[in-house]
This record gives structure tokens, sequence and C-alpha cells, in this order.
């Protein structure tokens, strides 16, 4: 009894001295988004047992730059599944670094969709356009975990209106796809909401409202822009201008409305 007694006295100590290391390890993953890179075995077999020792010895970064490394190697051998795994990889070890979901995703959209686009095993070109699309469907879900992870910043709103404008509006089926570009003016009014975001950002949003349908939006967006002060904005006042001019002409704004009246005769 009295053995019993002593070992579930160690045994108590024990998980009292280790209790605040495990709730310190804890919160230390929660506050690096860690717990989407616990050494599984999945995570094992994908980076390999050596690569899984450094990841425990806290050499992250090291281990995610040479999982993108490796997988820049792969898409020279258009080994793409490969490089989409060491993407998502390197993602889920650095679920905090705008660069790797936004290089990720154009790798996606980009580089592996053109490829799988242009691949010579296609048999039709149907073939070759759905598995474009899939690699845009892929480029997608990926932004959208990143900006689950990255939501206090405009980079990767902008990346995901650009992955609309350009991409998934061609995927459509029923052009001009103004669904596709309804979603860019969603995510490129969202980037252009943040204080820091560079004017060139700003000035997407009324050109991806226009697409979408929404001319009259786009120029009060347009005409919010001209208003700002001149003298502290950096802007390229002269695009926002021709702008203005050209939609004004569009919507038949009367002349005594307009912000550039045509000339007197």
């Amino acid at each position: 009894m009295r053995i019993k007694i002593l070992i579930a006295v160690l045994l108590l100590g024990a998980g009292l001295v280790l209790l605040p290391l495990e709730n310190w390890v804890r919160a230390e993953r929660t506050r690096l988004k860690y717990g989407g890179a616990r050494v599984s075995i999945q995570l094992r077999e994908a980076i390999g047992q050596n690569l899984a020792i450094a990841l425990l010895a806290g050499m992250r970064g090291i281990v995610a730059d040479f999982m993108w490394i490796n997988g820049h190697d792969y898409w020279e051998k258009k080994e793409w599944l490969r490089q989409y795994r060491n993407i998502e990889v390197v993602a889920a070890l650095q679920p905090q670094a705008v660069m790797f979901w936004d290089l990720g995703q154009w790798h996606m959209a980009w580089n592996i969709g053109y490829g799988v686009l242009s691949d010579p095993k296609n048999r039709t070109k149907a073939e070759g356009l759905k598995r474009e699309h899939e690699w845009h469907e892929k480029a997608r879900e990926f932004l959208e975990r990143g900006i689950e992870n990255i939501p206090n910043r405009y980079d990767l709103y902008f990346t995901m209106g650009w992955l609309y404008y350009e991409k998934l509006s061609k995927d459509c089926d029923q052009p001009p796809c103004h669904e596709a570009f309804c979603k860019a003016a969603e995510y490129f009014g969202k980037a252009a909401s943040f204080p820091d975001a560079p004017q060139f950002v700003t000035r997407f949003y009324p050109r991806a409202l226009e697409k979408c349908g929404q001319t009259r939006a786009a120029y009060e967006e347009w005409k919010r822009l001209w208003f700002l002060d001149h003298s502290k904005v950096a802007q390229s006042w002269n695009i926002i201008e021709r702008e203005i001019r050209e939609l004004e002409n569009q919507l038949q704004i009367p002349n005594d409305e307009r912000l550039f009246p045509p000339p007197l005769p």
C-alpha cells in the first residue's frame, strides 16, 4: 500500500511540475498557429524523417525554406502534385508568412495552371481547360486559408481579388462573368479599406465594380478617390481623371453635374 501511495504522489508531483510547461507549449502553439504544423505521421511522411527531427528541434523556418526550394525542383520536373504538397507543408509550418501564401497560390493558379493547360498529354482542349480550372480552385481554397490565418493585412485580400479578376473570371461559361468580377470587387474593397494599402490597390476596386456591372458605384468610388487631398495622398491623379471622364460619358451625366464637363463649343 505504501508503494502504491508513493507512486501516486510521484505521478501527481510530476504532473504538477509538467503542467506549466504543457500550458506554455499550448499557448505557444496558439500564438504561432503551430497547431497546423504538429509533427503528425502525415507531416513526417511529407517532409521526411531528417526534416521532422529538425522541426522538433525548433527549426521551422529552415525546414520551410528547404521545402520551398525543393518544391521549385519539382516544378522544373513538371511534378506538380509534389510541388503542391510542398506548398501545403510550407504554409502549415509558416502560417503567418504572407509570402508563402501569396507565392503558393501564384504557383497553383498561374504556373501549374498553365502547365496543365498546355500539357501535351491532354487528349482535348477541354481537358486542359478543366485541369487548369481545378488548379484555379485549389489556389482559391488555399488563399481562403491564408486569409483565415492573416486577416489583419491587406495583402491576401488583394491577391484573392486578383485571382478572381484575372483567372476565375475566365473560367465561367457565360461571359462577361459578372459573378467573378463581383467577388473580385468584394476582395479589392476589403484590401483597399486598410490604411496602409498602396494606392494602386484602391484603383482596382472601382475597376472591378464596373466589370461587375455596378457602373454607377464605380463612378462614385472614382469620385471619392478624386476628392482625397491631392497634397497628402500619392496617387495617379491622371488615371483617376481619365476614368471619371469615361464614366461620365458612359453614364451620360449632365454637363452641369460632371466633375470634368466638356469644353464649351
